[in-house]
């Protein structure tokens, strides 16, 4: 009897283990499925090619949105029993709360959107490079997603003006910006330029 009870025992702790580890993969993949279309760029360079024509939002509802969906994940983080995951679970689960939850901190404390103008710079030229450093699609193709994302700078460099605030721009950042701005341009002459004629008449200007 104490053979079958200690069976018994091992049995019901390994079916909870699996039924929590499968509520975390299932809880991660996703995740893994819906914030890339909050960081088009982002998911670019991470390979997830879905949003290769679409340019980040970096206004206050954008940011908003971030923290909606990362307070979703945390509050759905939680729910899961951490004791019951296997180990590598569990280092997963702790990898993706401190990702959620420095994303709202980032946000609501550090607030890096409003003086930092180094993160715009930084993203400018990540939506451009990460579509032509690498050979993952054909040329022509990576080409279209470059001419789609540049029609919507102009939107960005909007929503960018009334984000920062220049009082709180320390003084290194903005000089920064301004040469990493030329860095942006050299991106362009060197790795667009050259293959424009690849492209469809309507996009070359």
């Amino acid at each position: 009897m104490k053979t079958i009870i200690g069976l018994f025992l091992i049995f019901s702790v390994t079916v909870a283990q699996s039924s929590a580890d499968k509520q975390f993969e299932d809880l991660a993949k996703r995740y893994l499925d819906e914030f890339p279309a909050l960081e088009p760029v982002g998911a670019t360079s991470l390979g997830d090619h879905r949003f290769d024509h679409l340019l980040n939002q970096v206004n206050s509802e954008a940011r908003a949105e971030v923290v909606t969906f990362n307070k979703k994940y945390l509050t759905e983080l939680g729910s899961i029993p951490k004791e019951k995951l296997s180990r590598a679970h569990q280092v997963d689960a702790a990898l993706l709360d401190n990702r959620l939850r420095s994303g709202i901190w980032r946000i609501e404390e550090l607030q890096e959107w409003s003086w930092n103008p180094l993160n715009y710079t930084g993203l400018a030229g990540g939506a451009i490079y990460s579509l032509m450093a690498r050979e993952f699609a054909p040329v022509e193709e990576r080409l279209m997603n470059v001419a789609d994302r540049l029609e919507q700078f102009p939107r960005m460099y909007a929503q960018i003006r009334e984000t920062i605030i220049p009082e709180r721009v320390p003084k290194i950042h903005a000089e920064t910006a301004v040469k990493q701005n030329k860095g942006v341009l050299s991106i362009l002459d060197n790795l667009v330029v050259p293959q424009k004629n690849k492209l469809k008449k309507r996009y070359r200007k």
